[in-house]
């Protein structure tokens, strides 16, 4: 089995971040434009790719995971764990791991390359506090 590993430092409380990980009206302002759910699960729909279903699993204000539950290829049972730590000045490290993939090829591939992309668009959207999906 292969993982992404991606981590970014955010000028932002956790329980910001937290919400911007869990919240489905939170994450169409950083992740993608046209974003839904309720509850535990949300499906992000991007004009120019494939729909996403993820499930939160046991969310606390450390640690939030996202299953992959309905996706192209092999993402169908990868996991996607963020974890967060309050540094210095305000800012708090987030450390993204996405595991379970079953090779390096392709979809891993793109997808290493989309988490980091995300994980800057969720960056900006708390430190600027504006809205600006990575996907329309």
């Amino acid at each position: 089995m292969a993982d992404i590993d991606h981590e970014i430092k955010i000028n932002a409380a956790p329980e910001a971040i937290y919400q911007a990980l869990t919240n489905a009206s939170e994450l169409a302002k950083w992740h993608t434009a046209s974003t839904n759910g309720k509850g535990e699960t949300f499906t992000t729909h991007p004009n120019d790719g494939p729909s996403f279903e993820w499930k939160v699993l046991e969310p606390d204000r450390q640690s939030i995971e996202w299953q992959c539950i309905g996706g192209p290829g092999h993402s169908v049972g990868t996991i996607a764990r963020f974890k967060l730590s309050p540094g210095d000045g305000g800012r708090t490290l987030v450390e993204l791991s996405h595991s379970g993939w079953h090779d390096t090829t392709e979809n891993f591939r793109k997808c290493n390359t989309l988490w980091a992309i995300l994980l800057f668009h969720l960056k900006k959207y708390l430190e600027a506090g504006e809205a600006g999906p990575a996907f329309s």
